[in-house]
């Protein structure tokens, strides 16, 4: 069997405006319900760790609940989703504030979690995607 050597496409060039903050935590969150959803039907719950037997998984709770870490990895995949829709030539465009929109802003605002930039501490709220102070892209 050959190895297998993946080839993503590289991104490092596309630069994402600090608008697409509330597009990438959206993602982000959908994309954490979905692997849910699929989890629940094919028997997983929750359970304080990983058990394959028993089907338990500790990251079977809402998106607000889950650790950074698990958050990170779902944030980091929907950046990647925005920045590859840009390379391949498409424009992202909110044409209205639909009620959806207006709900998950809602939720966003209610629960701000403050986190510091890596690189110069600034404090930034967990949507942001640049620090508003020196501009280091935030994972």
């Amino acid at each position: 069997m050959n190895a297998y050597n993946p080839k993503p496409i590289d991104l490092s060039d596309v630069e994402l405006t600090e608008d697409l903050n509330e597009l990438r935590e959206a993602i982000a969150e959908n994309a954490h319900e979905i692997w849910a959803e699929g989890r629940q039907a094919e028997g997983w719950t929750y359970g304080p760790q990983r058990d394959d037997a028993k089907k338990e998984n500790p990251c079977m709770v809402p998106y607000s609940e889950l650790p950074e870490s698990e958050k990170e990895y779902d944030r980091d995949m929907a950046m990647k989703t925005i920045k590859l829709v840009k390379k391949l030539g498409y424009d992202l465009v909110k044409r209205e504030e639909t009620e959806l929109y207006k709900m998950l802003m809602r939720q966003l605002r209610e629960r701000p979690v403050v986190y510091h930039c890596p690189k110069c501490n600034t404090p930034y709220l967990q949507h942001f995607i640049f620090c508003p102070s020196c501009g280091k892209e935030l994972k």
